[in-house]
């Protein structure tokens, strides 16, 4: 079976789930959840951006691509709900992308890395407003929040929401990643309790310090690239 990004790009764009997740299936023999999404997802998912970016594909084509991507990374997440212990006690972090903002996939493989160090993880997947997600932080009192961020026009309103987490809660660290975060340098809008993560790699490391019980920054540490 070829398991390289170019034919798990071509099953995606196929829109056949079974030889997409048994591509996946393959890379998990040897790798972890980290570089199965690294190496492989991301790439892919790449790929596919470019290519409509290019006129080569249609936003159909882009759609049912993006959907078998999400059908196989939501099996590499029921592989850790079927085995997972008892979360109760443990830390508590609620991943969203901001309203309007309908790429979610980098962030889901965040929270599921999250979930992997059993965490309590709250997905809340894409376009939601600020108002709504301040007041289930205001709820549920998490430990973290992981927003995705790729809309220059809307910098403001994530200046706007950074501060009121900083108000709910300043003991409460705020995670912003995505496409515009791995470019350009936001630290001026955030709060002391803010990271601005690059990439995954760079998700991974700041989750590690956290378990470890440091709050060193992780900005700038990892590559450019990021699809949070």
């Amino acid at each position: 079976m070829n398991i390289s990004v170019n034919a798990f790009t071509e099953q995606l764009l196929r829109g056949d789930h079974g030889m997409a997740l048994a591509i996946v299936k393959k890379w998990r023999e040897s790798r972890p959840r980290l570089e199965l999404y690294r190496d492989l997802l991301t790439p892919a998912m790449y790929e596919i951006g470019l290519r409509w970016q290019m006129g080569d594909i249609t936003v159909a084509e882009e759609h049912l691509a993006t959907g078998v991507c999400d059908f196989v990374l939501s099996q590499t997440e029921y592989e850790l709900i079927s085995q997972s212990k008892s979360i109760d006690g443990t830390p508590k972090a609620l991943f969203f992308t901001v309203e309007k903002e309908n790429h979610f996939l980098g962030l889901k493989m965040v929270s599921i890395l999250f979930r992997e160090k059993n965490w309590n993880v709250k997905f809340m997947q894409s376009d939601l407003p600020s108002e709504e997600v301040m007041k289930e932080i205001r709820r549920w009192k998490p430990d973290v929040v992981g927003l995705s961020f790729s809309l220059s026009y809307r910098v403001e309103e994530l200046t706007t929401f950074l501060r009121e987490c900083s108000e709910a809660n300043p003991e409460m660290e705020v995670l912003v990643g995505g496409r515009l975060v791995s470019q350009y340098d936001f630290s001026a809008v955030g709060q002391l309790s803010t990271s601005f993560v690059r990439s995954i790699d760079g998700a991974a490391e700041w989750l590690s310090e956290y378990d470890n019980g440091r709050r060193d920054e992780v900005n700038g540490k990892s590559g450019t690239t990021s699809i949070l």
